[in-house]
């Protein structure tokens, strides 16, 4: 009897010291993710710009996503941040501010405008805008319907629930083969960190969950950043802002 405690308390004790190993490892990559973001800043310019060496600064999604994301590590820049975006009169944009529960009427999805708002020092300012005419064909895409499944988490859990299993239909293995993938040949990492942020929203065990965190994890650069896209299970592209970003969002819901 004594025997088979012993062996129940240090398979318990691995457990524990399994997840404590994961947990430290989890807290590791944000951290390096935030220094990827943190040492982005122009302070110059207020913002950072898309990846490291562009000349492009996006208020949305990117800069906004920032802000969020350093708020609690660097809360200095991330009010440096949202004051140059009031600056620039552009403080929403309607579409990525689902994944903060911030979008002022998130669904039907509309099409959207990208637009440059300013040249500073031969830089250049953009941003999304979201117009008025309805987005077709929206379903065929896995951001979509999991930022659609995020926006009805509490109002309509219901068909939150039918827009996330409509992107496990899309999960080949590799990733969420949607129409963009078909279309590049290029899987979105990005989009497997909406697939964890939704699943967090929901509060359910996500099928595919090891895979997708897995893949996940495996897209982080030498550099701290997340790179955009991976074919074969290979990087493809450089580390950005918008990627980085909500891949942080993703790993903060594991360590919930």
């Amino acid at each position: 009897m004594r025997f088979l405690l012993w062996i129940l308390v240090l398979a318990l004790s691995s457990r524990a010291g399994a997840a404590a190993t994961a947990d430290g490892d989890i807290a590791q990559r944000i951290q390096r993710g935030e220094s990827f973001l943190t040492n982005l800043f122009d302070a110059r310019l207020q913002l950072l710009p898309e990846y490291p060496g562009s000349d492009t600064y996006w208020l949305f999604h990117d800069n906004y996503l920032a802000a969020h994301l350093l708020g609690r590590s660097r809360p200095d820049l991330s009010r440096r941040i949202r004051s140059t975006l009031a600056h620039f009169g552009v403080t929403n944009s309607g579409k990525i501010e689902i994944v903060f529960g911030e979008a002022r009427q998130p669904l039907p999805f509309r099409t959207y405008v990208l637009t440059n708002v300013a040249v500073v020092e031969g830089k250049t300012i953009r941003t999304e805008l979201v117009t008025t005419n309805i987005l077709k064909g929206w379903d065929e895409y896995a951001d979509l319907v999991l930022l659609a499944s995020v926006a009805q988490s509490r109002s309509a859990p219901a068909d939150a629930r039918k827009d996330f299993d409509k992107a496990v239909a899309m999960w080949d293995g590799e990733g969420f083969k949607d129409a963009a993938t078909k279309h590049s040949g290029m899987y979105a990492t990005y989009k497997l960190a909406l697939y964890l942020i939704a699943a967090d929203r929901l509060n359910i065990s996500a099928p595919h969950r090891d895979e997708v965190i897995a893949r996940l994890l495996a897209m982080q650069s030498t550099g701290g950043g997340w790179t955009t896209d991976y074919k074969e299970a290979k990087p493809v592209g450089l580390a950005n802002v918008e990627t980085t970003c909500l891949s942080l969002l993703a790993l903060q819901t594991l360590r919930k």
